[in-house]
């Protein structure tokens, strides 16, 4: 089969947002989706193509595609329910032949991503995690369990071996309980980064060695975050017990109350007018 070259793909970015309701507190994620969007259009110049169940109408999308997600999970030590699934639709929904598929909460502020794109590999998937102040975060799924693989971050190309992925994926969403014992995952409820590790490490031939990720880390805020500010190409994070000042760089901001807040709106000012 005739592979397209690079200058002939299409290619943009797919978000999926479902809003939730954590702890007594609805969770829009739509509205996180679309202040992510944003930043996309401004960093990338990629368009942006969202997947969810909500109608809506908003500048920042170049397409919306609407779908029924009855799916549900229960998150662990967190009442109410968690909709965070279907992501193996990915590959059917998108309108691209070259996909980036990133969390809402993931913040693109830099073009390292672009670089995926010239890659010859059928997918990417992040593989590597780190916070500032503990560095490098290698988390397995359990005491015996595969080493993550992040599905904050997914590059892939229309082709038969991403489609397994993706139906591989799905396939373990509907067997959850299942693969999560068999696999020894330390958490009872869907996860995608549990989906997309074991999918990932069965199309390897049950392998890591052979994994197809993403060769630098992901950039993790997971404590509560009162504010970002960005002044001369660097961001100053201060979370409820510390703070730090990066050089500019994509980060996964996993505050979720903290990304619909006013504070950040006005983050997200000061970086779009630069």
């Amino acid at each position: 089969m005739k592979i397209s070259s690079a200058s002939e793909k299409s290619k943009g970015v797919l978000l999926f947002a479902f809003n939730t309701v954590i702890n007594k507190i609805d969770i829009d994620y739509v509205k996180i989706a679309e202040r992510s969007a944003r930043l996309i259009t401004h960093t990338t110049g990629l368009p942006v193509t969202l997947v969810t169940d909500t109608d809506i109408n908003s500048p920042h999308f170049d397409n919306v595609v609407c779908v029924d997600n009855t799916h549900v999970n229960y998150k662990v030590g967190q009442p109410g329910v968690w909709r965070n699934g279907d992501r193996f639709r990915a590959y059917e929904l998108s309108p691209y032949d070259q996909t980036l598929l990133i969390d809402s909460d993931y913040l693109m502020l830099d073009q390292n991503l672009l670089k995926l794109f010239d890659v010859t590999d059928d997918y990417r998937i992040m593989s590597y995690n780190h916070q500032p102040k503990t560095g490098l975060w290698p988390d397995a799924m359990g005491a015996y369990g595969l080493q993550y693989q992040w599905a904050t971050v997914v590059l892939f190309n229309k082709c038969e071996k991403s489609k397994m992925l993706f139906d591989l994926v799905g396939k373990i969403q509907r067997n959850h309980g299942y693969y999560n014992k068999l696999y020894h995952g330390k958490y009872n409820s869907f996860r995608n980064d549990y989906a997309f590790t074991i999918a990932n490490n069965i199309l390897n031939g049950y392998s890591q060695d052979l994994d197809q990720g993403i060769v630098w880390p992901m950039l993790s805020i997971t404590d509560i975050v009162t504010s970002l500010a960005y002044q001369n190409n660097f961001i100053t994070i201060k979370e409820k017990t510390a703070a730090y000042v990066i050089p500019k760089q994509n980060i996964h901001v996993m505050d979720k109350a903290y990304l619909l807040s006013d504070n950040f709106s006005q983050f997200l000012e000061s970086v779009c007018v630069n």
